[in-house]
């Protein structure tokens, strides 16, 4: 009999402490453990300005075969956004012409000037075929860096042309496709 009774005390301690054991981590996962606070007194020295949240656009040319004229692409850079709100700020931007390397092409890029026009010159300052961290062959081509003020409305109007001669129709081009990415780096001028 003294040993049922001792079963049951042990049962009945090890009962209670596995209660106990569980009531204690619910009440550790239940309050914090540490609390932090922090007061600051400076001021920002730094203004914001509205620009789109989307810097940069991609242009697929699936459809494209060789031929003499040019692919024309048409756009543009403001500094205002889509409810012509304007920036607050004086700022600058910098933009870069991002093409992948599968077909040979070339680009121009013309900055507010018609580009049939005998004395149009194109905008592009370099043009670089690095390959990326993947060993991925990418050619990129950058501008001069734009300034905007911040009292009027201003309008940068760009148009790339995209040559793909009549010299590359083989069919070794014909599965390949070729993607642009235009990305606006964009900041507030000090």
């Amino acid at each position: 009999m003294r040993r049922k009774k001792n079963r049951i005390y042990m049962f009945i301690i090890v009962f209670l402490l596995i209660d106990l054991l569980a009531v204690l981590v619910m009440i550790n996962t239940s309050n914090a453990r540490y609390e932090s606070t922090a007061v600051s007194n400076t001021e920002l020295e730094v203004a914001l300005y509205a620009l789109e949240e989307n810097d940069s656009y991609t242009i697929s040319l699936e459809e494209m075969v060789p031929r003499e004229e040019p692919y024309v692409y048409r756009f543009t850079v403001t500094n205002t956004d889509k409810n012509g709100r304007l920036t607050d700020v004086r700022l600058y931007y910098d933009l870069k012409i991002i093409a992948t390397t599968n077909m040979q092409l070339t680009y121009e890029l013309y900055k507010n000037q018609n580009y049939l026009s005998s004395n149009a010159t194109s905008a592009i300052n370099l043009n670089i075929v690095a390959p990326d961290e993947d060993g991925t062959f990418f050619r990129t081509l950058t501008t001069s860096r734009v300034y905007f003020g911040y009292q009027q409305e201003e309008t940068n109007e760009y148009t790339l042309l995209v040559y793909f001669p009549e010299s590359f129709k083989d069919s070794k081009y014909q599965d390949l496709i070729e993607s642009i990415q235009i990305k606006i780096d964009s900041q507030q001028a000090v």
